[in-house]
């Protein structure tokens, strides 16, 4: 039987286009060896590998299907910075907020991270082939259309490891109907040393070092980046600090060295939401997504865009702690809380729902912001990983180490950034190797606040029953329960279920423990 692919699937793919690009049914078919012939084909399978990563992240824009920001609700929605609306929630949404998912939940189905690994194994495998029958891709794009490749492919791994735990491993193409398409869950131990790091130390290899990092797609920066985050994941804390080091000397995308020397590597105070709103110019950027309006449609998140009735709010421990002192006569002078959320809307009892950190508004506002409908057409870039990430994770790795004096000057460097007042060495609160760890969770909190980071750091640093069984003992008297359980097994229940319909098609899989079918 000829091997096929799905062609409309690479052909009609761009990085600011967005449409299901897989389905059960192929709409069209070229045999493989039609295919990868030429630079265009190659421009378009790096294309729809990409735009399979936005989809994944942010969702489709349109009426339909928008929503479905996978970003959030895998990286925040657990986690004690967001909370349900009441009035407004969904069955769905009330299944994550009180820690009650189900196999059934749409956002615990994993296919669509394994659809861009399988567009990832199709580019490693046939992009030398055009390169043998396209003289303009040369030995170097080679390489970096490689690099790229190599590094998407961890990343969704990396995904499937902090949402799932452990997943099937595919490295290679799956070309023929007769082979078999079911496999059993791989480790997660094997994922990360067998696959993410082999991957990621491939494309840090093949990438080009002395080039500025490019933003949209992955370049040196990002890499070490992701790098350094898997190596903390797996709290080793000495090869974490040997690839922060190794950003360090990579080039942002402005063309500076993220250099890693002090405060001033990072955006200035002044502009901090340049981050967000036109990254490309910002030194702290590492890597975004950009979703354009103009191709894309709405990028309706449950916390930013939607017109009325958003079923997703900042949870209300998040807003007495970190933005309601924003209101009061004597604000933090925190730059930060005002430039993430619209702390005036809806005074006297804020709505807690207008997140504002992604798009242009007041650095110092002293009311409500006028959010003209017109916001619903601006970009949207959605942080992966930039500057005063990577130094706070820097801080809690040299904490790790033992290295307290260099982990506070880390730390110090963002809350200088942000205008708070730098912590003392001396100070009692910071004696133990815990209580640094827990103050550097702290800023993270407030300045990664709803870019898909907290909830894995919980994770990752052990804290979810800490912080979590109180969340949600007060979310589930909130709505009526006599049964207040708070966080159950956090060794059994940090994970997602697998969905039903992945069980359904995969007979080799089983279910994670704690939840059933």
């Amino acid at each position: 039987m000829k091997t096929k692919i799905l062609a409309l699937l690479l052909l009609s793919a761009t990085l600011g286009g967005c449409s299901k690009f897989l389905e059960e049914k192929p709409l069209a078919e070229v045999a493989l060896d039609q295919h990868f012939k030429n630079l265009y084909d190659v421009q378009a399978a790096m294309a729809g590998m990409y735009s399979g990563f936005q989809i994944e992240m942010i969702g489709v824009g349109n009426a339909k299907d928008n929503f479905l920001e996978k970003y959030l609700y895998w990286g925040e929605y657990r986690s004690d910075n967001f909370d349900r609306a009441i009035s407004y929630t969904k069955d769905f949404i009330d299944e994550i907020v009180l820690n009650g998912i189900t196999p059934t939940n749409q956002f615990s189905d994993w296919s669509g991270l394994y659809n861009i690994i399988g567009r990832a194994n199709l580019n490693i495998k046939y992009i030398p082939q055009a390169a043998k029958l396209d003289s303009r891709i040369t030995p170097q794009m080679v390489d970096d259309y490689l690099a790229q490749c190599y590094a998407l492919r961890a990343m969704c791994y990396f995904y499937l490891v902090r949402v799932w735990g452990d997943a099937p491993i595919w490295l290679e193409p799956y070309e023929d109907l007769n082979q078999p398409a079911s496999r059993p869950r791989d480790k997660k131990e094997k994922i990360m040393d067998e696959v993410i790091i082999p991957d990621l130390a491939k494309a840090y290899a093949q990438v080009d070092k002395d080039a500025k990092n490019p933003l949209w797609t992955i370049g040196s920066a990002g890499i070490c980046a992701m790098m350094a985050d898997v190596y903390m994941w797996k709290k080793d804390y000495p090869n974490a600090k040997i690839w922060i080091e190794k950003l360090f000397l990579a080039k942002s995308p402005t063309g500076a060295s993220y250099a890693g020397t002090n405060e001033k590597n990072l955006q200035d105070a002044a502009t901090w939401k340049a981050i967000f709103t036109g990254p490309l110019n910002s030194k702290e950027a590492i890597w975004s997504i950009h979703w354009d309006y103009t191709k894309n449609g709405c990028a309706c998140m449950q916390t930013s865009w939607a017109p009325n009735n958003k079923p997703i709010v900042v949870d209300e421990t998040a807003w007495t702690d970190l933005f309601q002192p924003q209101t009061t006569g004597t604000p933090s002078p925190d730059i930060r809380p005002q430039q993430t959320l619209d702390v005036y809307y809806g005074l006297p009892n804020n709505k807690r729902d207008r997140f504002i950190k992604w798009y242009p508004t007041s650095a110092t506002p002293t009311k409500e912001d006028p959010w003209p409908a017109t916001n619903q057409m601006l970009p949207v870039y959605l942080t992966i990983y930039r500057l005063a990430d990577i130094y706070l994770l820097y801080a809690e790795a040299l904490n790790g180490l033992g290295d307290k004096a260099n982990a506070l000057k880390y730390l110090n460097f963002v809350r200088k950034r942000a205008n708070l007042p730098e912590y003392e060495a001396s100070n009692p609160g910071l004696a133990t190797a815990y209580q640094l760890e827990t103050a550097i969770l702290n800023e993270r909190r407030m300045e990664l606040y709803g870019e898909g980071k907290r909830w894995f750091d919980l994770v990752r640093t052990g804290r979810v029953k800490e912080v979590m069984d109180p969340i949600l003992k007060r979310r589930q008297e909130d709505a009526g329960s006599l049964d207040k359980p708070g966080f159950l097994d956090p060794q059994r229940r940090v994970y997602w279920p697998v969905h039903r319909n992945v069980l359904n098609s995969n007979t080799l899989l089983v279910q994670n423990p704690g939840y059933t079918d």
